[in-house]
């Protein structure tokens, strides 16, 4: 059964990072934090931006480079084995250091894909999201959401507006369940008995 996007309920709580402790201007949490509602930080250190730079959806987002390693953010969901997924996210840049070339991993269900974002002419109050969007198949019936800094630099790729809708499910099993087979069989047996009774 396909699922269109229109009917599809977004799987992610808190996608524009909109629920959280005031980060004001901006603040950086560490990993194992879950001040930001429904997320943890996976590794290294973010910067929760609050009034730093113009949000694409809401008034919150994320940088994801915010210490000496790369920072990086989760969220785990329920999902259904063999099911596909669309993972859509926005995406910029911290236009406040170099490098100017901002790079960052999104990962789910045991696959992962990278992606680029040019920070040139780009500042705080023009930041130039970018709608991006990657599909996977679950493998498991949780599934967690990761992106990953792959900048390096305390000036990272800027996350905001994640979602993820169920595009398929995968198709019925063709092997009747050990029950039916069972089911089967017995009527089969009585028929067999019926139909001897009337020839005797």
């Amino acid at each position: 059964m396909i699922i269109t996007p229109v009917q599809a309920a977004n799987l992610i709580q808190n996608g524009s990072f909109e629920n959280g402790a005031n980060p004001g201007l901006f603040q950086t949490i560490n990993a194992g934090s879950t001040v930001i509602t429904g997320w943890t930080v996976s590794q290294g250190s973010i910067d929760y931006i609050g009034t730093l730079w113009q949000a694409s959806n809401g008034s919150r987002s994320l940088d994801l480079g915010a210490g000496s390693s790369p920072g990086g953010i989760k969220q785990t969901f329920n999902t259904t084995v063999g099911g596909t997924y669309r993972v859509t996210f926005d995406l910029a840049g911290n236009p406040n250091a170099s490098p100017t070339i901002k790079d960052m991993r999104v990962s789910a269900g045991g696959s992962s894909a990278n992606f680029s974002f040019d920070t040139t002419g780009k500042s705080n109050f023009n930041m130039g999201w970018l709608s991006k969007s990657w599909d996977f198949t679950a493998n498991s019936t949780t599934t967690t959401l990761e992106f990953i800094d792959l900048t390096n630099s305390f000036a990272g790729p800027a996350l905001d507006n994640v979602s993820v809708i169920a595009l398929s499910s995968p198709p019925p099993s063709s092997i009747p369940e050990p029950s039916s087979v069972l089911g089967l069989l017995s009527l089969g047996v009585l028929g067999i008995g019926s139909a001897l009774k009337r020839q005797s």
